[in-house]
């Protein structure tokens, strides 16, 4: 037998192990009853029902919606038939947000292996599946669907792309924040 079979079938073992159980058991109701009816307050805060410290200051409200910009829209097919269709990855770099470009320089950008999913993208079609797309002052959200040359076997395929605007004044621009292809069940082709 080995020592765990011996210590199960040990009288004394079995003991311990109901007074153990008996203890654990007391311990938890005895917490259950302590916040169900004491009402878990200490008498100081029973005492002082009001609040101390700093008020907590209104949630945030979201920037209002704004009409999509032209600069953003022009960003935005800048960024697709350029990164996206590899058409032209120079102008593209451009407009895209050096956090999304990964480190790359303009000379690796050039080179087409970006971190950007390709797509032969013919023609852009704005959507709003379940109001998703947001434009404020400062960023936008839009949803895609980017259909292929007709002569292409692909599918029409969604995206998401996230736009901010940097600067201000004169030197306010857009750019490309975030693009990725859209987990959806495939668009339809036209027949």
């Amino acid at each position: 037998m080995n020592v765990v079979q011996t210590a199960l079938s040990s009288r004394r073992f079995n003991r311990w192990l109901l007074v153990l159980g008996a203890i654990v058991l007391a311990a938890g109701v005895s917490a259950i009853i302590a916040t169900r009816v004491g009402g878990g307050s200490s008498p100081a805060e029973k005492a002082n029902p009001n609040p101390t410290g700093p008020p907590i200051s209104e949630i945030a409200k979201a920037p209002p919606n704004i009409r999509f910009p032209k600069a953003a829209w022009n960003v935005v097919q800048k960024f697709v038939y350029g990164a996206v269709a590899r058409k032209d990855l120079a102008g593209s770099y451009a407009v895209t947000d050096p956090s999304m470009r990964g480190g790359f320089t303009l000379a690796e950008w050039k080179t087409g292996n970006i971190p950007v999913t390709p797509y032969p993208a013919a023609k852009i079609i704005r959507y709003n599946w379940k109001n998703t797309n947001f434009t404020h002052p400062r960023e936008a959200a839009l949803n895609l669907i980017l259909e292929p040359p007709k002569n292409s076997t692909q599918r029409p395929q969604t995206f998401l792309i996230f736009l901010k605007k940097f600067g201000s004044g004169a030197k306010a621009h857009w750019m490309v924040d975030y693009f990725n292809i859209v987990a959806s069940p495939p668009v339809p082709t036209p027949k």
